[in-house]
């Protein structure tokens, strides 16, 4: 009797939990923002800021470089800070991954320089100006500056998608670079 007495309050305190009735589903998050095919270049540029922008975007990056990939470090960098000359798309994707532990709603602003862009049907170098903020996960709160300076893009079509072949960074008049937030994030 005991034993049926215990059963049944089991079952009461089960019950009085709603761990048996049906719940409706929780509806689904938006999508991360990409292009799926980065059939111009314009979309493939716009495919890194979405890397950079969305986290979710992360394990993407390195599709939207080449095999051969490159990133070169500022020439300032390199004597000032002891960074190599450059590094790989694996060493850019073990970046990225872990910049975005460190740093939350980041945002990448390019905007046009004095220098022309060099498009042909097969390639492109772009010319741009950067500012990168982002808000630390164990901050404030507040949005900070983590890079600013200039960089040239090269991209390359192939297969008819559009890929980075490499990346120069330049230092601006102020603030650190994005290759020095690479650095420090690797």
């Amino acid at each position: 009797m005991r034993n049926i007495l215990i059963l049944l309050l089991a079952v009461f305190l089960l019950n009085a939990c709603d761990l048996f009735t049906v719940r409706d589903a929780d509806p689904p998050g938006s999508p991360a923002p990409w292009n799926d095919f980065a059939t111009t270049w314009q979309l493939a540029l716009q495919n890194l800021e979405y890397c950079y922008e969305d986290n979710r975007n992360a394990v993407r990056y390195t599709g939207i470089l080449r095999p051969e990939f490159r990133f070169y470090f500022a020439p300032q960098d390199i004597s000032d800070f002891s960074v190599p000359n450059s590094w790989t798309r694996a060493e850019e994707q073990d970046m990225l991954q872990l910049l975005h532990t460190r740093y939350r709603n980041m945002d990448v602003e390019l905007s046009a320089v004095d220098q022309a862009d060099v498009i042909s049907a097969n390639s492109v170098i772009l010319y741009r100006q950067y500012a990168l903020s982002g808000v630390l996960r164990n901050g404030d709160g507040s949005r900070v500056s983590l890079a600013t300076g200039k960089l040239e893009l090269h991209y390359r079509l192939e297969y008819g998608y559009w890929y980075i072949d490499k990346w120069y960074d330049y230092r601006g008049s102020t603030g650190s670079t994005w290759g020095k937030l690479k650095h420090e994030n690797y």
